[in-house]
């Protein structure tokens, strides 16, 4: 498995690992905390049940607002690299618009990222291979589009037609018949 090459691409899975942690957590307090609670209900600890249960619910309820704003502060943060790429994309679409494929495929490869992530440049990417006569390079961008947007009979059509245009003609039926079940 490759190295991650930056923070950006270690961020899913570490985020994944805090949900679980934090679910974790707040599930363990709320079966501690009805469990003191019945065991004091049947007194057999001197405990108050309802007292138990609501300092349960609002330990479970804290931990969850606190979790939750951390996300949303994590968000707000990304909010101007958002419009960033957004105005870079918009300068992609324009050179994609003036038929200018070289320019446009250079600014949709610098928005797809590491991870090639950005389904919108991962399209417009393949459209200026199709118009650059570059197939294999048309391929490789649908491939990995229909592993975000599986769904998109487009772009099997799209990848299809490159299939044909190498001379593969099974793997263009094949995504054909994905096309058509679409």
């Amino acid at each position: 498995m490759l190295e991650p090459e930056n923070d950006i691409e270690m961020e899913a899975p570490q985020r994944r690992r805090n949900y679980k942690l934090v679910g974790g957590t707040a599930l363990l307090i709320l079966i501690l905390g009805f469990t003191l609670a019945w065991l004091g209900g049947w007194g057999i600890l001197p405990l108050d049940p309802s007292m138990i249960i609501g300092i349960t619910i609002l330990s479970v309820m804290i931990i969850a607002c606190c979790y939750s704003m951390t996300i949303i502060g994590g968000v707000a943060t990304r909010i101007p690299e958002y419009g960033d790429m957004e105005i870079r994309f918009e300068e992609g679409m324009s050179q994609y618009e003036a038929e200018e494929w070289e320019e446009a495929l250079v600014v949709f490869r610098e928005l797809m990222g590491p991870q090639r992530d950005h389904k919108r440049a991962l399209y417009y990417a393949a459209r200026c291979c199709e118009e650059l006569d570059d197939w294999d390079c048309v391929k490789i961008y649908c491939r990995r589009y229909l592993e975000l947007q599986p769904r998109d009979r487009e772009v099997w059509e799209l990848l299809a037609s490159a299939h044909k245009k190498l001379f593969e003609y099974e793997e263009a039926e094949d995504a054909m018949k994905k096309a058509g079940s679409l």
